[in-house]
């Protein structure tokens, strides 16, 4: 089992990324992942996206360096790649089963429950809907960073993470852990939600 990375050279955020892949499992990748410092929202399906400044913190905990071409072919020998062509509807796969989990019956854009992914961002002002949000919540109780583009938005991810916060203790847990993207307004549903979600 080996733990594989290519040479950043995708510019985001001002700085260049690379992808951090497993051959073997996803369960090597997340604990490789950790040991290097990376976020698990850095987690994108079946790889991690690590910032240059990172390559020492890679190198020490031995992660081996491969052409871009050599990690895409070990990733598809490892049968864990998400193909392009498939990644919405691993999202959307994603999103489902994690609002089955918090008993949701409006399903937002996108959902990610736990401390391990991330959802999608929100697009630019113009280019998103009105009250289209998107929410990160790290720990229980914790301050959320909530973006929107106008008021609506803003209130409506606060309404989302208090949906949320009472579904998830209701489950046992402490609060909500995770990021939700709306994309569009549902009015609500049969047990009386008032969240964004999908039309």
């Amino acid at each position: 089992m080996t733990v594989l990375a290519d040479t950043p050279r995708w510019p985001r955020h001002g700085m260049l990324w690379g992808h951090l892949i497993s051959d073997a499992s996803l369960e090597e990748l997340h604990a490789a992942a950790a040991r290097c410092g990376l976020t698990p929202r850095a987690f994108d399906l079946d790889h991690y996206d690590w910032p240059e400044s990172a390559r020492g913190d890679l190198e020490a905990a031995g992660v081996r360096f491969v052409s871009a071409g050599e990690l895409t072919r070990a990733l598809l020998r490892s049968g864990l790649r998400v193909p392009l062509r498939d990644r919405a509807a691993a999202r959307t796969r994603r999103t489902a089963e994690h609002a089955a989990a918090l008993g949701l019956e409006a399903v937002p854009t996108d959902l990610v429950l736990g401390p391990i992914g991330h959802a999608d961002p929100l697009p630019p002002a113009g280019q998103a809907p009105a009250g289209a949000f998107r929410l990160s919540q790290e720990a229980p109780g914790g301050a959320p960073r909530i973006e929107a583009h106008d008021a609506a938005g803003r209130l409506a991810a606060q309404e989302m993470l208090a949906l949320l916060d009472a579904r998830a203790r209701d489950r046992g847990a402490p609060g909500f852990t995770g990021q939700v993207l709306s994309l569009s307004q549902d009015s609500g549903s049969a047990d009386g939600e008032s969240v964004s979600g999908r039309t």
